[in-house]
């Protein structure tokens, strides 16, 4: 977890990405249509995809198979040499990074737009690495058109390719293509994450900064223009024995905030990427403290089931503005109570400060999402807590808590079999909330109560041998028949 960034760094942490299985990284200019071959590659959505050129910036990862052989497939961005900006050049070097260390490389061509000298010149650079190298011909969405497309041929391919990722055609003979190329597998078995993290947040509160010192290498573009990372960004990485998958997302905006289709399509992915992960890093700009957007975010995550970590990066900016822990804690409590579970850190992406925490954070607020209890322990807490208070009244009725048991997990689920299920006060669900939460050490995780009405009457601890989650049902009399 160095925040060294060296070239050979960034090669290994590449590997590491791929999960250890063969890459094929698709290349080639901008708008050729490598975030639509990736998406029906991978089988799914997970790129953006725009008539906008220069969308696909970070480098995009995916796992995919054909014909029984596994393999990462990684979108890259435009290959547009010569450009003048800050940010195409960033694009280009990244995508040469991913392309030095590919065991396949597809270069796709925009066949409804020709061959142009910015095509050759860009098809010369990636034939220098001496990698494997397919050429693909995009866009041929009817038969016929390859005799269109012949000019093609001229830059020396034995075999061209000629491909609609739209439409799926020719894409089956193109990785029957891409299999037989492929390094022999050494038998060692992937591994699927222990721990899958999300950062999430408002744009530019430093989220790809974050990406970058955690895996010790420049993963993820980073720019001070809000919007730079589109795509959902993932990366593997190895921490106190665990595997952890990071995954870097776009800013979300308030929805009228939204502007332009790239951002819609990025706000979405960001979304679903919260449900792919076990615990949300919500990374807010210390030196604004908790917006209302934050905290809408952080609702979010909440409503999906998500632990959570909330990040205060950018604290060393704070810090110089007087701002202390102490109080800001305090203050994001009061305004936003819900919050309280959330473990709070304090970082700066700048120096780093406070980034050796992070992970820790998360890796205890995963353990607890997961958590699993014996019922014994359950009811001996309930014990204590209806013991430090007594149940409230509802409807003139005195609440009666019999049991308690966990009924899920990710995140824990308790089920309390009660003579009434509704009308519970507010106050005391937060008090059984606080004092399960302390019992059983629960950190970072949401925790869900549920009231059950049941029509029996345990006493003092467990209810009889075999009875579990739900209360047994008791014996119904058999319906009379009428006689014939």
């Amino acid at each position: 977890m160095s925040p060294t960034r060296t070239s050979a760094n960034g090669a290994e942490a590449r590997r590491i990405a791929a999960e250890g299985l063969p890459s094929v990284v698709l290349v080639g200019r901008a708008n050729a249509g490598k975030s639509t071959l990736f998406n029906r590659i991978a089988k799914g959505g997970r790129a953006i995809t725009s008539s906008i050129p220069g969308t696909t910036r970070d480098l995009n990862f995916a796992r995919a198979s054909h014909d029984g052989r596994e393999f990462v497939v990684v979108d890259s961005g435009g290959l547009e040499l010569g450009g003048r900006e800050r940010m195409t050049e960033r694009i280009v070097r990244e995508a040469l990074a991913a392309v030095g260390v590919a065991d396949v490389v597809v270069f796709i061509f925009d066949g409804r737009g020709g061959l142009s000298d910015a095509d050759a010149e860009a098809l010369a650079l990636v034939r220098e690495t001496g990698c494997p190298l397919i050429m693909a011909v995009n866009k041929m969405d009817r038969p016929g058109q390859e005799a269109e497309a012949a000019e093609f041929y001229a830059l020396g391919a034995d075999e061209l390719f000629f491909i609609s990722a739209a439409h799926g055609r020719g894409i089956v003979e193109l990785l029957d293509q891409v299999v037989t190329r492929l390094p022999e597998p050494d038998g060692a078995a992937t591994t699927r994450p222990d721990l899958k993290l999300a950062l999430i947040g408002r744009p530019n509160v430093g989220k790809s900064s974050l990406l970058n010192r955690l895996s010790g290498f420049d993963r993820a573009i980073v720019d001070d223009t809000p919007g730079t990372t589109r795509d959902p960004v993932d990366v593997r990485m190895s921490a106190q024995g665990r595997e952890v998958q990071l995954i870097d997302t776009a800013g979300i905006r308030r929805p009228p905030r939204v502007e332009g289709e790239l951002e819609h399509h990025s706000v979405g992915r960001a979304i679903e990427t919260i449900r792919r992960a076990d615990v949300v890093l919500l990374v807010i700009d210390a030196s604004e403290g908790i917006t209302d957007q934050d905290a809408r975010l952080a609702r979010l995550a909440d409503s999906n089931d998500r632990a959570m970590v909330i990040v205060c990066n950018k604290w060393d900016v704070a810090a110089k503005a007087g701002r202390k822990v102490a109080a800001f804690i305090r203050d994001a409590h009061e305004r936003y109570p819900f919050l309280e579970y959330a473990t709070m850190l304090f970082t700066s992406a700048v120096t780093g400060d406070g980034i050796d925490n992070i992970i820790p954070a998360a890796t205890l607020a995963g353990d607890s999402w997961r958590a699993e209890f014996q019922t014994s322990r359950l009811n001996r807490t309930l014990a204590e807590a209806t013991a430090a208070m007594d149940p409230p009244q509802v409807d003139r009725r005195r609440l009666n808590l019999m049991y308690v048991t966990q009924v899920a997990s990710a995140p824990p689920r308790l089920r309390f079999f009660t003579n009434v299920e509704r009308g519970i006060p507010a106050h005391y669900v937060r008090f059984l909330e606080s004092r399960f939460r302390k019992s059983l050490a629960l950190v970072g995780t949401p925790l869900r109560l549920d009231f059950r009405r049941t029509g029996r009457s345990w006493v003092k601890g467990s209810p009889p041998a075999g009875a579990r989650g739900r209360p047994r049902e008791r014996p119904r009399p058999p319906k009379k028949t009428a006689r014939a």
